[in-house]
């Protein structure tokens, strides 16, 4: 789709001096190619501009060591050569690739911009894994609630747990199906759980529509305010549940064992 584009802004950078990649360099293009490859998005900061972008990567050249990355979403802010940007992308297992970079080209494609970054020099990749989520059975039933992106009220009702975030499937009208976007912010989230009562602000992180019943969807969002005690609390309720439950399947698997 974009190999005519490509090929263009190849001719318009010119002859580059081949260099010898060595082994940090195939290190980093293999890290970058597996986000390209799983379509990750990238979420880019601007210096001097707190604002958090999202783009996706189109194409990767090692030999000239750049990255054509598509426009920035939301897309009322322009890049410009020379603009310093922070990237990081969320990987599985709770990982997180981080770099530095440069934008070194802009072009427009059908009228968007998209942007040339220098590969990076280094890349960081935090090894913390996610908390440990607690799924939430039908049988039990938390509900949720929470001010939308559009200071709108809606209501949910929580699929998994932890520590640093929840799931929730949300009950929305048809018109507001398309109100939440990645890193919104939810405010007053509220619910109670094994006596900890949450109340703090989520960022989204993951929406999924419903398929089968567009008047829910499902939002993955991360705990942006949650004072440490609380959290704390949290943990240690996630904790022993998961262990009561662990002690009653190993009960329930000794009593047939023996029957």
């Amino acid at each position: 789709m974009f190999s005519t584009l490509i090929d263009r802004y190849k001719s318009l950078r010119g002859n580059i001096e081949d260099g010898r990649p060595d082994a940090k360099l195939n290190h980093n293009y293999l890290s970058l190619y597996q986000v390209q490859r799983d379509h990750r998005f990238l979420e880019v900061t601007i210096d001097g501009d707190d604002v958090v972008y999202q783009s996706i990567i189109l194409e990767l050249e090692p030999e000239e060591r750049t990255i054509l990355i598509d426009e920035f979403f939301p897309n009322d802010f322009v890049g410009l050569p020379g603009q310093r940007v922070s990237v990081a992308v969320r990987l599985d297992g709770g990982k997180k690739m981080q770099f530095k970079t440069d934008i070194v080209e802009k072009h427009l494609h059908e009228g968007a911009p998209l942007y040339v970054l220098s590969m990076p020099v280094d890349i960081e990749i935090d090894q913390r894994r996610n908390a440990f989520r607690l799924p939430i059975g039908d049988r039990v039933a938390i509900d949720s609630q929470f001010i939308g992106p559009d200071e709108l009220p809606y209501y949910g009702r929580l699929r998994n747990v932890s520590s640093s975030g929840i799931s929730l499937d949300v009950l929305v009208r048809e018109e507001s199906a398309n109100s939440f976007h990645y890193n919104d912010l939810l405010s007053h989230l509220t619910f109670d759980f094994a006596g900890v009562n949450i109340n703090c602000g989520v960022s989204v992180r993951s929406i999924d529509v419903d398929q089968a019943d567009d008047s829910h969807c499902f939002i993955g969002a991360e705990f942006v305010d949650l004072p440490a005690h609380e959290q704390q609390l949290l943990d240690r309720s996630i904790m022993r549940i998961q262990r009561d439950r662990l002690r009653m399947a190993g009960n329930a698997e000794a009593q047939l064992s023996m029957g």
